[in-house]
């Protein structure tokens, strides 16, 4: 029993580190995107709820873990998991409208910042849904099964939304000629597939991270399921696999900040405002030392 309280005790410490420094992470991403006008906008809409997902998900981890294993803050943690790939998902089908919806003004008059809002919103309240309603299950290896399936089933949904998103970039053809007066419309739409080309691209490698750090969570509660009862080793093994998705979200600001140009110039400001903030103050107390001693 040492080694096992150990174990659990390295693993609740590893995931109160792991949590603290998304938190950190995802909050410098909240602060960049107050500052930089160009990520204020609709393209970057589902990076945004991400973002907030990757706050929500290690601030309710770290409470789950200070308020005794509470089953509602529980499943609160694994629902703002799910709104983090249902966010994944989003994009997807975002970028699958920006691509159906031509020219770009159709697309802007559906897709509008409003609609986006609530779409998020929708997400969040989604994904709390499923997660609080299976707390009712009589049955706890229905409740397994469920935890196990519903990431696989959205990882599998958002794969085949990605192929079908860059299948249609791939077919895209600009036109070989233009009439008068749709010169600008046909720039519009070589932008528009070109911006959802990068952001694809950057959100694949979102999708490849998260769905490596969901492999472990969902193949503990596939155990679980098949052996019918827990076991000391798959719930150190399922603690484990909890400090590995909160990995994910502290994994995604670095992704931001290498893929998304608007956000690297947005925290090279930040960075540049703060060092010119301590040295302006340095002077003045050392301005304030001189006059003290005249």
């Amino acid at each position: 029993m040492d080694d096992v309280d150990a174990a659990l005790m390295g693993a609740s410490i590893l995931m109160q580190v792991v949590a603290g420094i998304a938190v950190v992470l995802n909050l410098l991403v909240v602060v960049v995107f107050a500052r930089t006008k160009q990520l204020r906008i609709k393209y970057f809409g589902f990076v945004f709820n991400l973002v907030l997902a990757d706050i929500a998900c290690p601030a309710a981890a770290i409470v789950y873990i200070h308020f005794k294993h509470v089953a509602t803050v529980l499943a609160l943690v694994r629902s703002f998991f799910l709104t983090g790939q249902l966010s994944i998902l989003a994009v997807a089908v975002n970028r699958l409208l920006a691509l159906s919806l031509m020219p770009p003004a159709r697309y802007d008059a559906v897709v509008t910042p409003v609609r986006m809002v609530v779409a998020c919103l929708l997400i969040w309240i989604l994904s709390a849904v499923l997660f609080l309603s299976t707390m009712k299950l009589q049955d706890a290896t229905i409740n397994w099964l469920i935890q196990a399936l519903t990431p696989i089933f959205i990882l599998v949904v958002t794969g085949v939304l990605y192929l079908v998103v860059f299948r249609k970039i791939s077919r895209y053809m600009p036109p070989l000629a233009s009439i008068a007066g749709t010169n600008n419309i046909d720039g519009q739409a070589g932008t528009r597939v070109r911006q959802t080309r990068h952001l694809m691209v950057t959100f694949t490698i979102i999708f490849v991270a998260s769905a490596v750090c969901w492999l472990p969570f969902c193949v503990g509660f596939i155990i679980l399921f098949t052996h019918g009862e827990p076991t000391l080793s798959v719930v150190v093994f399922l603690q484990y696999s909890y400090a590995v998705l909160l990995f994910n979200s502290a994994l995604n600001p670095f992704i931001y900040f290498w893929r998304f140009r608007e956000g690297r110039e947005g925290f090279y400001r930040l960075m540049c405002a703060c060092s010119s903030r301590r040295k302006n103050q340095a002077e003045m107390d050392g301005n304030t030392v001189v006059e003290t001693e005249m």
